[in-house]
């Protein structure tokens, strides 16, 4: 009984590593934003695929191997089409980037899950104020 305890343990970390494994794989690829949800003091503002074409928002982000990373987005009030590169890096339903803005590195901390080709991103502002919620498609 002790032997098949510790080989149902054994098995059960090891799954769980190939299922982690799967994720980051599935990660690697250029995510194009088809929805965008800000949550602010309980109002909540969804732009669907449609509305983020006819704004002509923008935000893609390129997860390459050995965690690299890029985004490109027009979305954050400058007028003008921005892009970062970095890092990222993954560890349970959390996802980090890091980040060069404006000379300066910067750390965003993200949920994520990955559902249908679909990555959903949710990241909270530390006071709990705002949520911002993105959903990109696999290209």
């Amino acid at each position: 009984m002790k032997k098949t305890s510790i080989y149902l343990v054994l098995f059960f970390c090891i799954s769980i590593v190939f299922i982690s494994n799967a994720q980051v794989i599935e990660l690697i690829g250029t995510w194009n934003l088809n929805e965008f949800t800000v949550i602010n003091q309980g109002n909540k503002e969804t732009l669907n695929s449609d509305k983020l074409k006819e704004d002509g928002s923008v935000w893609d982000l390129f997860f390459m191997e050995k965690s690299k990373f890029k985004q490109t987005s027009n979305m954050s009030g400058s007028g003008t089409m921005d892009s970062q590169k970095g890092k990222w890096k993954t560890s349970g339903d959390h996802l980090k980037l890091i980040l060069k803005i404006n000379g300066q590195k910067r750390e965003l901390d993200y949920t994520y899950k990955l559902k249908n080709n679909t990555l959903i991103l949710n990241r909270s502002h530390p006071m709990g104020t705002t949520t911002v919620i993105a959903k990109f498609k696999k290209k």
